[in-house]
This record gives structure tokens, sequence and C-alpha cells, in this order.
């Protein structure tokens, strides 16, 4: 069973509608819809929430384990949702940046060259093998 499909049973188990789900978690609707669509993936704290909510762990809600006992993260929940969570901050710093106007940018763009010149003097700079980015540009 898939996240969504998990979401949507445990939230119709409970007799809730998806606003109840958001206003319980303090998210909107379209949060909610959106998860159980399948678009998007509930961040670390939105997940956590929802574990307390039903009373379920994260293996369970993720749809990775059909046990739906102990509410405890394992190392790989743990990681999985750090991962979302990193990925969330990230995209949400791009989305800013892209809704810039030009001067803006301008003023981003100076203040990371300054910050990544001196991390490379300083030779701080993290390995570029660490990352790896993906962008979609809706057309």
């Amino acid at each position: 069973m898939t996240l969504s499909e998990r979401l949507k049973q445990l939230r119709k188990e409970r007799h809730m509608t998806q606003a109840d789900l958001a206003n319980t978690l303090g998210v909107a609707k379209g949060t909610v819809a959106m998860w159980e669509m399948g678009k998007r993936n509930p961040s670390f704290d939105a997940l956590e929430q929802l574990s307390i909510v039903f009373e379920r762990t994260m293996s369970y809600i993720l749809g990775e384990s059909d046990d739906p006992s102990s509410p405890e993260l394992d190392e790989k929940d743990i990681q999985q949702l750090g991962l979302w969570s990193l990925e969330e901050d990230y995209m949400e710093v791009i989305m800013k940046y892209l809704r810039l106007d030009e001067r803006g940018k301008a003023a981003v763009d100076a203040l990371i060259n300054a910050e990544f010149n001196i991390c490379k003097s300083d030779e701080t700079l993290l390995p570029r093998e660490n990352y790896q980015l993906t962008i979609k540009v809706k057309g």
C-alpha cells in the first residue's frame, strides 16, 4: 500500500474529512489532498504528527509496513523523513528565489558568490559530489 492510499484509509477509519485532518495538523486542506493523490509527501514534522494522530508507526503510514502497532521511529524512517524535510526546505528557498525580481536575484547572487569565494579560499566548501539537483520547468 502506498503512502497516499494509507493516509486516505487511516483518515476514513477515523471518520475524518480532509478538512478535519488539515485542521488537526495545521495545514491547508489542499495539502492533505495532494498527499492523498500522491503528488506531494508530508514533511518530517507532518509525518510525526500523523503518527501521533493515527497512533501508527511512520513505516505503517508510509506504506512500508503492514504492522500498525508501536508508533516508534526506526533508523530508516528517520533517514527518509530527514531527506524529505531537507528537500522541502531547499525547494522552498529555490521557489522564493525564482519569484524575486531582477534586483532581488542580483542581490542574492552577489551574496552567494561572495560567501562561496570566502569558503573556497578557506577551503571549507563541501564536496560537489554530495549533492544532486533535478529541476523541472513548467512550460
